[in-house]
């Protein structure tokens, strides 16, 4: 793949992205997994201690990816924040499965940027990045899935 300056360019700028959303889904597992409580803790603490242990391996690896590519991946926090399409958790819900709901729509949010994504990096000519995020589709549309599994 030969790449332009400006190709290059929007190729990190997009995993950047991607991997700004991916932190924020990972950091809001990581919230419900602290802060859910009631009958169904158990479960939800340890769901969601593999959904953002499996998380963090996936955001290390596309950010060495976007460093790979010649980029620089994000270096604060105020970073993943300002790239990030995905909103925080702002408080604790009173109803604490509002905040499973919250991470459902996360993972199912992520998984969906995941497919366009996919799709502009094929176009590109970057399959390895291409076959990143698609193992992302699977996991974030898993963990929506095994999310939702817990409130039927």
């Amino acid at each position: 793949m030969s790449d332009s300056k400006t190709a290059k360019e929007d190729r990190v700028k997009m995993l950047r992205e991607f991997v700004s959303d991916s932190f924020v889904v990972y950091m809001k597992s990581y919230a419900v997994h602290w802060n859910y409580h009631g009958p169904k803790f158990f479960s939800i603490h340890k769901l969601t201690e593999g959904q953002y242990e499996e998380q963090a391996e996936a955001v290390d690896l596309m950010a060495e990816r976007i460093r790979a590519i010649g980029g620089s991946a994000p270096l604060s926090l105020a970073d993943i924040l300002a790239d990030s399409n995905i909103a925080e958790l702002k408080s604790v819900a009173t109803n604490q499965d509002s905040l499973v709901k919250q991470l459902i729509d996360s993972n199912t949010k992520l998984a969906e940027k995941a497919k366009k994504l996919a799709e502009r990096l094929d176009e590109m000519g970057d399959y390895y990045s291409h076959d990143m995020v698609v193992a992302r589709i699977g996991a974030h549309e898993k963990a929506a899935w095994m999310l939702h599994s817990q409130l039927e």
